[in-house]
């Protein structure tokens, strides 16, 4: 039987996560480099970095091989982040929203 290891997959979806978590705080330290950069499409790689993350994490746990904790880490971190982006959607193109 094989010893299970971490692969590509489990590091990328685990950075992923960590990523997507860290971005709206850089956002928040850094304004004038994310609003400069915001038109060239900085603001969908939160979207696609969500949707990459708990893809990866999947199909890392799906695998058999693999360890599972980072594949595990990964889904929590792209789930709170999908709800998170989620609820601010929704306040935003709520037609009794101030904004």
């Amino acid at each position: 039987m094989k010893d299970k290891k971490y692969s590509w997959i489990s590091f990328t979806s685990f950075g992923l996560g960590v990523f997507v978590i860290l971005h709206p705080i850089l956002a928040n330290i850094y304004p004038k480099f994310f609003m400069l950069t915001q038109y060239i499409g900085i603001g969908l790689t939160q979207y696609i970095g969500i949707i990459l993350t708990i893809i990866l994490s999947v199909i890392a746990l799906l695998k058999k091989n693999e360890k599972k904790p980072l594949a595990i880490i990964g889904l929590i971190m792209g789930i709170i982040m999908m709800i998170f982006a989620g609820i601010l959607l929704y306040i935003s193109f709520n037609k009794y929203s101030p904004y």
